[in-house]
């Protein structure tokens, strides 16, 4: 036995029994994670304070009339990759959040993204579906973002009353996106609809939005080609919901996990074989090929999936799309306009209910129109508040 392996049994217990636990105590994903509400809501406070500020200090920079002309130019082009559609309506899951400017911080977010696309083109827009007594914020961004407004923003409390939250998300989802593609003279080859008071995209949104469509979804490559796919899909959920993270009992967790252990095994081989040279025994291999398979495992495991999934963001061929295994929250959504009229003639059909949820009748849509609905992992928008 090598003082490297006495070293290493030495490092693991020590980091299995004291680094982990405390680096993973306030990772809320992780095996070690302890529940400290205080702690959480002290963190949720500071970060809805940074968010805050960073947003009105990034739309106070923006000039009013060359933003405005900049979406609008967006939109008045022949044709884009992506229409993205912000939905703006009143919280119903975080009431005390109501002032956080939300909104604000998503079309922000998707303003900076699309300064800096390259090949791809997007163009954003607003669409309003709260009371007109309620539009302060969307005063502010009207004069640096273009807004559409749906007919609900009109309709009388007393036959909002009759439609229940359901059927009126349906409606409003509807709306926008046959207001929005028909309002401007730019054709779009996708359509991405965004509630604007659940999730905030992740930095670069725009960009891994466009090439995780066109390089993985609507291309693929032949001979070396990329070329467009023969066969459509339907919706493209941005957002994982919390149960589909973690590990389980799949082939993708296994092969993910099997992955992982054997580059372990690798990089401690090569890393060994680097500082001891090229006259190792078999068995001096075999050893650290077993510790570094047995430290990558306890930290894929110990850390926790949604963690270690922050790796695939490496590049856009590693982000992992996948058929939902049940009815996925509607949150963030890409659509191919392909199919899109046949997706709203079909909802339109249907009416919605708390028995039959609105976005259920959209997983129900995979069925209808025999396409296929992906979520991708790991997720391009995240919760406003921690999961």
């Amino acid at each position: 036995m090598t003082p490297h392996h006495l070293i290493l049994a030495f490092l693991y217990f020590f980091v299995v029994l004291v680094v982990l636990p405390i680096f993973c105590g306030d990772k809320i994903y992780s095996l070690h994670y302890q529940d400290d509400p205080r702690r959480d809501a002290e963190i949720d406070a500071v970060k809805r304070v940074y968010r805050k500020s960073g947003v009105k200090e990034y739309l106070l920079h923006i000039q009013g009339k060359e933003s405005l002309a900049f979406h609008e130019s967006k939109l008045s082009a022949p044709w884009v990759d992506n229409l993205i559609i912000v939905m703006a309506q009143n919280s119903t899951h975080h009431k005390e959040q109501q002032d956080d400017l939300v909104l604000s911080q998503v079309v922000a977010e998707i303003d900076r993204s699309m300064r800096k696309e390259g090949v791809y083109h997007s163009a954003l827009i607003i669409c309003n579906t709260t009371p007109v007594s309620n539009t302060s914020e969307l005063n502010n961004l009207a004069q640096l973002y273009p807004i559409i407004s749906t007919d609900t923003t009109k309709t009388t409390k007393s036959k909002k009353a009759v439609l229940n939250a359901e059927e009126l998300m349906k409606r409003n989802f509807i709306e926008c996106i046959s207001k929005g593609v028909k309002r401007f003279h730019t054709k779009a080859k996708h359509v991405t609809v965004i509630k604007g008071d659940l999730v905030v995209p992740y930095p670069g949104f725009v960009n891994v939005v466009n090439q995780v469509i066109n390089k993985r979804l609507s291309s693929n490559f032949v001979r070396g080609e990329l070329m467009p796919s023969e066969t459509s899909w339907l919706f493209l959920h941005l957002h994982e919901p919390v149960p589909f993270r973690h590990y389980d009992l799949s082939w993708s967790s296994f092969v993910e996990v099997l992955l992982l252990t054997v580059s372990g095994a690798v990089i401690f081989c090569v890393i060994f074989r680097w500082l001891e040279g090229p006259n190792q025994t078999s068995v001096t291999q075999v050893t650290y090929a077993c510790y570094g398979a047995l430290y990558f495992l306890t930290f894929t495991l110990v850390i926790g999936r949604p963690y270690v999934s922050e790796l695939r963001r490496v590049g856009i061929d590693f982000y992992r799309l996948y058929d939902p295994y049940e009815p996925v929250q509607f949150s963030a959504v890409s659509f191919p306009t392909s199919s899109l009229s046949k997706l709203l003639f079909e909802m339109r059909r249907l009416r919605c209910s708390q028995y039959v949820p609105f976005h259920r009748v959209l997983d129900q849509m995979v069925s209808t129109l025999q396409l296929p609905g992906y979520v991708i992992s790991p997720p391009l928008v995240r919760y406003v508040t921690r999961t």
